[in-house]
């Protein structure tokens, strides 16, 4: 009777391990189906929730309008360097300078003539505007500043290897014009131009000379 007892604890142990055995074999092909599903499934379906996300619907929706009028604020800090020793510098001496802003403005973006396309592309017009943000600019657009006078620098620059008799009919406009090294001007004419006669005279003169019409500033062409 004790071998007997002894036999059948034997085989119900033997049971168990078979059955543990099992369950931890079914539970590793149960991972390895999941696994094999991620790599071949998961993937494509990512995919395909990106390309509905970032698609630029035609008939509207959220992102058409975040990408025709892109809400988020952009925002552009200028600073200026004033020069404080104009007439000591064209003398020679070292150049004395006061950093001016910033003036910031806020830039907005917006497309327009938008056009959707057979080929899955699209053509548009993006038109950029900045406004000026005095709560937080130190200063305003209609600050003084004494900066170098960039439209004779440019033209001077541009004037190196012109002939002769073009450099004198320059030097003759620079001096009736009353051109100086330096000028005063307010801050919106230094970035969004201004009116000066020299331009004026130098765009029918020497039109093919001047890539530039009109007024004259330093940011006027970045809208």
């Amino acid at each position: 009777p004790g071998y007997g007892g002894v036999a059948a604890r034997s085989s119900m142990a033997v049971s168990k391990e078979r059955r543990a055995v099992l369950i931890l074999g079914s539970f590793g092909l149960l991972l390895v189906a999941v696994g094999t599903a991620f790599i071949f499934v998961v993937p494509g379906l990512i995919t395909a929730q990106v390309e509905k996300n970032v698609r630029i619907d035609p008939n509207g929706g959220f992102t058409f309008d975040i990408w025709k009028d892109l809400p988020v604020p952009f925002y552009m800090s200028v600073y200026l360097f004033e020069v404080l020793n104009g007439d000591e510098i064209l003398a020679g001496g070292k150049p004395k300078l006061a950093e001016r802003g910033p003036y910031v403005y806020r830039e907005y973006k917006q497309k327009a003539n938008i056009s959707f396309h057979v080929n899955n592309t699209i053509s548009f017009r993006e038109y950029r505007t900045l406004h000026f943000v005095p709560e937080m600019s130190n200063g305003t657009e209609q600050d003084y500043i004494v900066v170098p006078n960039m439209l004779m620098l440019t033209i001077s620059v541009m004037m190196q290897h012109s002939s002769t008799a073009l450099k004198w009919i320059v030097s003759g406009a620079f001096a009736t014009f009353n051109e100086k090294a330096f000028m005063n001007r307010t801050v919106q004419e230094i970035l969004w131009g201004y009116n000066d006669p020299l331009l004026d005279f130098l765009s029918v003169v020497v039109p093919d000379m001047i890539p530039f019409k009109g007024k004259f500033g330093v940011l006027i062409f970045r809208i």
